[in-house]
């Protein structure tokens, strides 16, 4: 009687996990035709050519991401605030209206270069910057159409996951990420890292996110 309990248990944990091994099969093929179907649109929609180089799209441990990053000379927010500009927000609405056929929740991310507050209102920090701009761009997505039952999280990650490394103060370190979350669950609120395109490189540390309470408004130098 042993024997045939334990079979039927060894049975269904096979079972179980032929299952999640076709879930993300099928999750690696659709998030692969999106980021196909993403790159197409931003590369053929004219109105974007001028910011297509601060648009990155790959495929991570999370799911789909599409980060949307500072140039010098072509900020997504002015210094220290969380006020899309107009193209900013048409970046946006353009990628809304692609995810809004995908059925995966989404996370989203503000990110901060490491340059800290010189003045500005008492506990206003990069944390709270990051979190205010994560939640502009879940305005943005919301308003081009995305359900906001689609929305999973918004986070903001101050200067913890640099996207140049070597360089923390540079302009690109300051991004937007909108991620499609996997149906499998994996990867976490963390750093993520490139999978399925032959570099498999890490783009972001392993540090935690922080959701905070918005209260105020500081300035940045």
């Amino acid at each position: 009687e042993f024997r045939r309990v334990l079979f039927r248990s060894q049975k269904k944990t096979i079972n179980l996990q032929a299952a999640k091994a076709e879930v993300a099969r099928q999750d690696q093929i659709e998030l692969g035709q999106l980021k196909d179907r993403v790159s197409a649109m931003l590369d053929g929609k004219e109105a974007l050519k001028p910011y297509r180089n601060q648009i990155q799209v790959d495929i991570t441990t999370e799911g789909l991401r599409i980060q949307i990053v500072d140039a010098q000379n072509r900020p997504m927010f002015d210094v220290g605030r969380a006020v899309l500009k107009e193209y900013t927000r048409e970046i946006l609405r353009s990628i809304g209206v692609v995810l809004n056929d995908a059925n995966y929740k989404i996370s989203l991310a503000g990110h901060t270069d490491a340059q800290p507050y010189a003045s500005g209102e008492r506990g206003y920090s990069n944390w709270e910057l990051s979190t205010d701009r994560a939640n502009a761009s879940r305005r943005g997505l919301v308003g081009a159409g995305v359900p906001e039952n689609r929305i999973a999280r918004v986070v903001g990650k101050a200067d913890t996951e640099p996207l140049l490394k070597e360089d923390p103060n540079n302009a690109r370190n300051r991004r937007l990420s909108v991620i499609l979350l996997r149906a499998t669950g994996d990867g976490g609120p963390g750093g993520a890292q490139e999978i399925g395109n032959g570099r498999g490189a890490p783009k972001a540390d392993d540090a935690p996110a922080r959701r905070i309470d918005i209260t105020g408004r500081g300035q940045k130098k």
